[in-house]
């Protein structure tokens, strides 16, 4: 049997997915930014917290669910520009979004490396 904390952050990280994949695909109204690239800036907060809470939820299988972001990602990007008329598909956003998830992975693999340390003798 799974651990408590890894069925609550399975349930909430397909949740998170579902509101993501709303929020990507909703359309938009025009505005002005509150400063340059804050788009850039939330698609890498968005896949940062993506990867950070299934890691927790999947963490044997993390490099699966990198690789799965990755393309969650792209797919995003292509739906924007094909079902949407005030977003397009964006190279950068796309690699905004890898941005996020790699900072978390490397945040992860820090905190994660003093403990590891510890316990092995």
């Amino acid at each position: 049997m799974l651990p408590y904390y890894t069925r609550i952050s399975s349930v909430i990280f397909w949740l998170l997915i579902s509101l993501v994949t709303f929020l990507l695909l909703m359309e938009q109204r025009p505005s002005t930014p509150v400063f340059p690239y804050v788009d850039k800036l939330i698609h890498a907060s968005l896949f940062a917290t993506l990867m950070a809470i299934g890691y927790v939820a999947y963490a044997q299988h993390h490099t699966l669910l990198f690789l799965g972001l990755i393309s969650y990602g792209v797919v995003t990007e292509i739906l924007q520009r094909a079902y949407t008329r005030t977003r397009s598909a964006s190279l950068y956003e796309w690699f905004a979004d890898i941005t996020g998830a790699l900072l978390c992975i490397l945040i992860i693999n820090k905190l994660k490396s003093p403990r590891q340390k510890h316990h092995v003798r």
